[in-house]
């Protein structure tokens, strides 16, 4: 990658850098994604601040707040990274109803800059990050503090490049001050701990889709789980940058979404049944049968599935019997009808 000057590059510890207030313009369609041609270049390929000038993120409109952040650690950075992630703490606001300035945020910036430029076009996937993860907080506001973190706005930095300003959109989120799961070791927890934080990964996961947002990445990566001073687990999901605003994989098309029972919830039954393999992304968690365990946790909510939904999601007699039957018939086709 080219070199890089601190005025260009913005990102070092304790610098502090003011950004201004963005609305984002709607979520860029996922079909959109590598269909934008980028130009060949009979020469040698221009710098990636060159390319990134070239093609700045889709234009929104400004908001008229400016908030100064200062940068104290990393969570993730470097080269091929969707995104740069950083600790950050809002020292000052234009207005009183900024960021609060007494605890640490997470600056989430959609930098196409340390993607490799030659290859995919990662501008578009900068912009259909930025503005379906903006569009995911938005409508799921009353799980923020809960299921996932405070959304605390979406904003733009401008770096300086000559007479030129490279821009980069970046929201602002409530610090989650704790480990992913893929960094745990889950023989260290009792089984019945694992049990209550698998059943706060469905109990969001429902709670996600049920206000019409697909996560499409609810890998153990993306759930951070922290404990409080009296012992109690809290799984806080993460990550929608991938996210669907919708239940179907494609919510631009009406008869499409209709299929799936739009402002409708759908029980655990249905879509975490060992049939859809949501449970095998957890598999290391896991030590107990899961269909018995599943139905008696959330027999409840049978008597809310209508035959309709059966037929969306059906499920089959066999798997009900024993776990182990899941891999008995390699030749059953288990794909999820989402």
């Amino acid at each position: 990658m080219e070199p890089y000057h601190y005025k260009s590059f913005p990102y070092c510890m304790n610098h502090t850098m003011t950004v201004q207030s963005h609305n984002p313009p709607p979520p860029l369609p996922k079909s959109e994604l590598h269909r934008r041609t980028l130009p060949t270049y009979d020469v040698e390929l221009p710098s990636p601040t060159e390319l990134c000038l070239q093609n700045p993120p889709l234009s929104g409109s400004d908001g008229s707040d400016f908030i100064s952040i200062k940068l104290l650690g990393t969570l993730q950075v470097g080269e091929h990274k969707r995104s740069q992630i950083y600790i950050v703490r809002c020292v000052d606001s234009s207005t009183s109803s900024g960021p609060p300035r007494d605890q640490d945020l997470v600056a989430k910036f959609y930098d196409p800059w340390f993607q490799d430029l030659r290859d995919d076009d990662h501008f578009s996937g900068a912009d259909c990050d930025y503005t379906h993860e903006c569009a995911a907080y938005l409508r799921l506001s009353d799980l923020q503090g809960t299921v996932l973190p405070k959304f605390f706005g979406s904003y733009t930095l401008r770096i300086q490049v000559g007479e030129q300003c490279r821009l980069v959109r970046l929201i602002l989120l409530e610090h989650i001050d704790g480990p992913s799961m893929d960094k745990l070791q889950p023989e260290t927890f009792t089984t019945e701990e694992r049990q209550e934080i698998v059943q706060q990964i469905v109990d969001g996961e429902c709670a996600i889709y049920d206000n019409m947002v697909r996560h499409e990445d609810m890998h153990p990566r993306n759930m951070v789980l922290t404990r409080s001073g009296s012992g109690r687990l809290r799984v806080v999901v993460i990550d929608l940058g991938k996210s669907t605003l919708g239940r179907s994989r494609n919510p631009a098309i009406p008869e499409l979404e209709k299929e799936y029972f739009p402002g409708v919830a759908i029980s655990p039954l249905l879509r975490w049944n060992i049939h859809y393999r949501y449970p095998d992304q957890y598999a290391e968690w896991i030590d107990w049968p899961w269909q018995p365990w599943l139905e008696a946790q959330y027999k409840h909510t049978e008597d809310t599935i209508t035959d309709a939904q059966r037929e969306k999601w059906p499920v089959y007699d066999w798997l009900r019997k024993d776990d182990k039957d899941d891999n008995e018939d390699d030749s059953e086709d288990t794909s999820s009808p989402e």
